[in-house]
Order: structure tokens, then C-alpha cells, then sequence
């Protein structure tokens, strides 16, 4: 598929159908991955990454895993 793009002020856009958004489940985020051969966009990704869930597990449990870690 090839889209041309729009200019917006001084910036460009590209304007995906609603069928694309709908289908790949885009909402108001996206995540834009520079590659070699181009970009990669896709939907951001829905609550936190895994180095923020350990950290908040160490943070919110610590008492508990030392405890198991001395048992």
C-alpha cells in the first residue's frame, strides 16, 4: 500500500484508514521503531514494561522475597 504524505504546520503525516487502525488495534499511541530498511509502527504497548514490573515487584514485595530468599 503506498500513502502519500500530508504536511501538518511545518511536520508530515501520514493519514492510516480506520480499517488499518481497527484491524492492528491502534488507539491514540503508537510505538515507531527505526530499522535499516525503513520504520516499523505499531499500536504502544498497553501498561508497563518488564523492567518496570520488577521494579515495582521488588519495591511493593520486598520484605516478602527476602524472606523467602533466607528460607
Amino acid at each position: 500500500m503506498q500513502k502519500r504524505l500530508t504536511t501538518i504546520g511545518k511536520s508530515r503525516a501520514v493519514i492510516l484508514p480506520k480499517e488499518l487502525l481497527e484491524l492492528y488495534g491502534f488507539g491514540d499511541e503508537v510505538e515507531i521503531e527505526p530499522t535499516e530498511g525503513g520504520l516499523i509502527l505499531r499500536p504502544a504497548r498497553k501498561g508497563m514494561s518488564f523492567a518496570e514490573a520488577k521494579e515495582k515487584l521488588f519495591r511493593e514485595k520486598r520484605e516478602l522475597l527476602e524472606r523467602l530468599s533466607n528460607a
